[in-house]
């Protein structure tokens, strides 16, 4: 065995674990949520998860497809969590907003190194990247209609086209009030400060508002 080869092995875990490549990527999530996409490199993700970096490189093909997954299974908690508490609803009435603002508010302060990442370092990190998080806000868009009051259907097309437009307008708004409010909330950000409880009711007074008018 070559001298590099030994090297390679000292301290080092396999990279042939079936679980190895979910602890890459929870590495890759801790390291780009504390430096950003730019900043990171693949053997700051190889030593948080105590791997040499061929063994990033046998799993990944590279940076951008290891933020890509990492963003993705951040994505993909925040809809476990939403799509554990629309599970409870009754479906015999209007959905309230309330319960999902709060689940998620309770995800974000326990998982800080995936809200970083999803609030800080995502938008325009990567192509990608950037796609996901298009998706998101559509998919979350589109939930969010189910939250709006009943109301008569508009008599003409453009009736309901102006509706239409007005509901996405008032959706689009809220998720993006959202996602500033717990960019703004994590770490020192400039309302870590706010008890977490008041700051809550306020969004959820707002959003609302901002749903119901």
């Amino acid at each position: 065995m070559s001298d590099q080869g030994a090297d390679d092995k000292v301290g080092k875990k396999s990279p042939h674990r079936p679980s190895r490549r979910h602890e890459i990527v929870a590495a890759a999530i801790r390291v780009f949520a504390a430096k950003s996409f730019s900043d990171a490199s693949i053997q700051d993700v190889a030593d948080e998860a105590d791997v040499v970096p061929s063994a990033v490189y046998y799993h990944f093909a590279g940076k951008d497809e290891l933020f890509e997954l990492a963003m993705r299974r951040v994505l993909d908690m925040v809809n476990e969590v939403v799509a554990e508490v629309r599970a409870q609803e009754d479906s015999s009435e209007v959905p309230s907003l309330e319960p999902v603002i709060l689940a998620v508010w309770t995800w974000v302060e326990k998982h800080p190194d995936e809200s970083r990442l999803l609030h800080y370092h995502l938008p325009g990190a990567t192509a990608d990247a950037s796609a996901l998080r298009r998706e998101f806000e559509e998919e979350h868009v589109q939930r969010a209609f189910d939250y709006l009051p009943p109301v008569p259907a508009p008599a003409t097309k453009r009736a309901a086209a102006a509706a239409h437009a007005s509901h996405t307008l008032s959706t689009r708004t809220l998720i993006e009030l959202l996602m500033t409010i717990h960019a703004l909330r994590i770490g020192e950000g400039p309302l870590s400060r706010h008890a977490s409880k008041s700051l809550s009711r306020a969004v959820i007074a707002v959003g609302d508002r901002i749903i119901v008018g």
